[in-house]
């Protein structure tokens, strides 16, 4: 992780902002950023944005924003790695793990002021896998089936509502498959994998903090029965996963990079980027970039 100062006299007047009009909360969000004479709007679906981004990167645009979730993020990072295009990150998801990580205000109005504001430019750590990017986690297993099956319940109910209805059917359905991991076969429901070291203490379960070591942090679920997930769940709730961690039920490794594969006819398997879901080709080829993407950030801040 490098900080760097833009100079702010660089930049133009007005930048432009990019945004997915089809998105749940766009509508709302753009109520509110049309009132900002600030911003040149560009209302831009997934499929066109590369190409969006490409047309900034080519004119010289010192800095984009980008209004959306992790996912939406993790598409306009894609194209923005390797440049001098510097992203201001507007929060407009659900969750939005990206700008808390790096303490990036969540208020839309807060977010844009930061955009013009900020002199310190960030270069942050990604990670990869084939050739998709993800900021901040991955994840093989059981965690894609809930994705899946959360996004059927969103249909006809709030997004948290169907996050606990999918859970508790995952963990009804929770079972392990066979992988190799590093060419090692282990059995496995669930296998994490985040951007830089996350704090596995109760207090601050899952997090990133200044402190944390660079490279991939990958957590290896080996917990199959239902007696054994269930202990589990129970001590990380009241202990925390450090202490699980610990124990056999968990591999937790720091990596730069790691392979996964599951060894059948299969080649391709459903996996989630920052909790989106994209199908990849088998082997699994994880890596760990550092200083990827020049993000905008807070004066003296570091990931949080």
């Amino acid at each position: 992780m490098q900080v760097q100062t833009q100079a702010l006299n660089s930049l133009p007047s007005r930048l432009p902002l990019f945004i997915n009009p089809t998105a749940g909360s766009a509508q709302a969000l753009l109520e509110q950023l049309r009132k900002q004479e600030r911003l040149i709007i560009h209302e831009v679906t997934p499929d066109k944005l590369s190409a969006a981004l490409k047309a900034e990167i080519a004119a010289g645009t010192p800095r984009v924003l980008v209004c959306g979730g992790d996912g939406t993020l993790a598409l306009a990072a894609a194209n923005l790695v390797g440049t001098h295009t510097v992203m201001a990150v507007i929060a407009g998801g659900t969750l939005n793990h990206f700008a808390h990580n790096w303490g990036i205000p969540t208020e839309l109005e807060a977010a844009v002021d930061l955009a013009f504001t900020s002199p310190q430019v960030t270069a942050v750590d990604v990670g990869y896998v084939n050739q998709a990017i993800f900021l901040n986690t991955s994840s093989v297993g059981a965690y894609v089936h809930f994705v899946r099956v959360r996004e059927l319940y969103e249909k006809t109910m709030s997004y948290r509502l169907a996050s606990i209805r999918a859970g508790f059917k995952g963990l009804l359905r929770l079972r392990g498959s066979s992988l190799y991991v590093n060419e090692v076969k282990i059995r496995s429901p669930l296998i994490f994998l985040g951007v830089r070291e996350r704090d596995l203490s109760l207090s601050g379960l899952g997090a990133v903090h200044k402190d944390s070591k660079n490279a991939l942090h990958v957590l290896i679920l080996k917990t199959t029965s239902y007696a054994s997930l269930f202990k589990m769940i129970f001590n990380v709730v009241f202990r925390g996963l450090e202490p699980v961690a610990k124990s056999e039920n968990i591999d937790s490794r720091l990596v730069d990079k790691v392979s996964i594969n599951n060894r059948r006819t299969k080649r391709s398997i459903y996996v989630a980027l920052d909790g989106e879901l994209t199908l990849q080709t088998t082997p699994l080829e994880y890596r760990y970039v550092p200083d990827a993407l020049l993000v905008v950030t807070p004066v003296n801040t570091s990931a949080t």
